[in-house]
């Protein structure tokens, strides 16, 4: 019985045309308008030094020189990746107001850390702002390991000397640096989290006060929970491999990077599906609500959480990331989008685990939820 309705449900999902359209073909078609938006923008600008202007508030000339030969020695695709200018505050503060003279000023403090003054966000911006970040946890962890356990004082320099030239050979590290991937990224989180709108009508179909096929569901001599079962690994397939032939036209059609092994990108397409669909099985079997309204709810959840994490605007995320962090951690869009940045950028790293985690979590409580929700519901008479 289960293999049946197994079979009938994944035909009903290849057969759900609005939800094909929504998870295929508008990720296709949106992707096709960033790659002609953005295709080649970032190349223009990672053979050009970027011009940046630094001031040392510090008068250690140890650690003044230290810094001004960390960043003299970066390098991109064999090219300085900073055209520096040495200053005074006020002079790179009249330069950064010109947008042609410098791009960012990187300030040395007593600290013996650096901080950046930026006018805006850009490709460029991005990356003074890694170069700032990393050389700041480098100092940091230097610091504690001095303090807490000085005998492995050597090892941990020996570890930053590695990840010094690692930034140097691979330009931050990253396969893919081309910030305007995360517009990608956000385009597949948003055809996961449309997987809802093919799993919503499994729990609606189990109610027999929303529609005949729901009638007719509870009056069979079929267990409710075998119907949820199938319907909604059935969901789970169509949109996982949906979503699937989405990512590969984007990976092999129009040559997009994602960043790190190809299967690892596959995988987590996988959860992201799975959070997806575990979201429209979760909000199908709350209430007595019109299918069209619950649809409307989920098609509000994923559009504001993509606009959340950027989909609509690059930066959005980090602006959220500096003034209420917490969105980010919560926002599944954004959770999805910044596996794949992970894994582009730090691999199978804790951050990509920790988002994957995430995923799975947030799939099995939408899961528990949805079935709770759904033994609650019963009827008199049919």
């Amino acid at each position: 019985m289960f293999i049946n309705i197994l079979k009938n449900q994944l035909r009903l999902g290849l057969r759900n045309k609005s939800n094909i359209f929504w998870t295929l073909m508008f990720p296709i078609i949106l992707g096709t308008l960033f790659y002609v938006t953005f295709g080649g923008i970032y190349d223009e600008y990672n053979s050009e030094a970027i011009k940046t202007a630094v001031v040392f508030e510090s008068d250690n000339e140890t650690t003044n020189n230290n810094i001004k030969t960390y960043l003299e020695s970066l390098e991109m695709n064999d090219h300085k990746m900073l055209d520096i200018i040495y200053t005074d505050y006020e002079t790179a503060l009249d330069m950064l107001k010109d947008d042609e003279k410098v791009n960012g000023i990187i300030s040395v403090h007593e600290t013996g850390k650096l901080s950046l003054d930026i006018n805006s966000n850009g490709v460029l911006s991005t990356i003074q702002e890694n170069i700032t970040t990393i050389y700041n946890q480098n100092v940091e962890l230097i610091e504690k390991v001095s303090k807490e356990h000085p005998e492995k004082l050597m090892d941990v320099l020996k570890g930053v000397m590695s990840r010094v030239s690692y930034i140097n050979t691979h330009a931050m590290g990253g396969d893919n640096k081309d910030p305007f991937i995360s517009y990608f990224y956000n385009l597949i989180a948003m055809a996961a989290m449309f997987a809802a709108l093919n799993s919503v009508r499994i729990g609606n179909n189990c109610q027999a006060n929303m529609s005949k096929v729901g009638a007719r569901t509870n009056a069979a001599p079929v267990n409710r929970m075998v119907f949820q079962a199938a319907g909604f690994i059935a969901s789970y397939i169509v949109q996982t491999l949906i979503v699937f032939v989405a990512i590969t036209y984007l990976m092999f059609g129009l040559k997009i990077d994602f960043g790190g092994e190809k299967l690892f990108v596959y995988i987590t397409t996988a959860f992201a599906s799975l959070v997806g669909t575990s979201l429209g099985f979760f909000v199908g079997n709350i209430g007595s609500f019109e299918m069209e309204k619950k649809e409307g709810i989920l098609v509000g959840i994923t559009l504001t959480g993509c606009a959340l994490s950027g989909l609509m605007y690059g930066d959005m995320k980090a602006i959220i990331t500096e003034n209420v962090p917490i969105i980010n951690k919560i926002n599944p869009a954004a959770v999805i989008s910044d596996s794949y940045y992970s894994l582009n950028m730090f691999g199978t790293s804790g951050r990509y685990t920790e988002a994957v985690m995430y995923m799975l979590i947030l799939s099995a409580v939408f899961i528990v939820l949805a079935i709770v929700m759904g033994r609650r519901n019963h009827y008199d008479s049919i």
